[in-house]
């Protein structure tokens, strides 16, 4: 009789579906493992994307905070130096007035002397003494001119010496340009 020739062959083809069968119960289970670890790593990168952004955002926050604040104390000093100016304009003025009212009331002596000091020897001697009186307060005047010009020049430094600072102030907070990535070509700063 011949030999079953069916039943080793079953077996053979039973390992081989079952071998077939293991094959693809690991390959499932490596695709699973690597779907599992890109899951994973696009969690963590989905972590580190959101704590970039939050602190970006902190950063942000900070940032308008700072600007809100110079702001308002902008406004302050524009406000302050308005009202100073505002002041110095009165000041003006009642001093324009004052020359005015003073040099109306020369005028009015001069005339009065000038007539009087035609007729009468003791008016002539009156005025000279109001000359006098007169050039003496002309060369007070004159001292505090060149006081107020001295003053004026110390200001004008003052403003000067705030521009600069302001101009550096800028300079400072000028954001750098990038460095290049390769690090050839440029100085990176810190």
């Amino acid at each position: 009789m011949l030999p079953d020739l069916k039943t080793p062959l079953l077996w053979v083809l039973g390992l081989a579906l079952m071998a077939a069968l293991a094959t693809a119960g690991i390959e499932r289970t490596r695709a699973a493992g690597a779907r599992a670890d890109l899951a994973s790593e696009k969690a963590d990168r989905s972590k580190e994307n959101t704590a970039h952004a939050l602190a970006a955002l902190a950063d942000l926050q900070r940032v308008v905070a700072l600007m809100a604040r110079h702001a308002k104390t902008q406004q302050e000093n524009v406000n302050a130096f308005e009202k100073r100016l505002k002041a110095l304009d009165d000041r003006r003025r009642t001093v324009v007035a004052e020359r005015d009212r003073l040099r109306k009331q020369y005028n009015d002596f001069a005339a009065r002397d000038r007539d009087q000091a035609a007729a009468d020897p003791a008016a002539c001697q009156r005025l000279a003494d109001r000359s006098a009186v007169l050039a003496a307060m002309a060369a007070r005047s004159r001292e505090l001119l060149e006081g107020g010009r001295l003053l004026a020049e110390g200001r004008d430094n003052e403003v000067q010496l705030l521009l600069d600072t302001v101009r550096n102030d800028r300079r400072l907070l000028t954001p750098l340009p990038p460095a290049p990535a390769n690090g050839v070509g440029g100085v990176s700063h810190p």
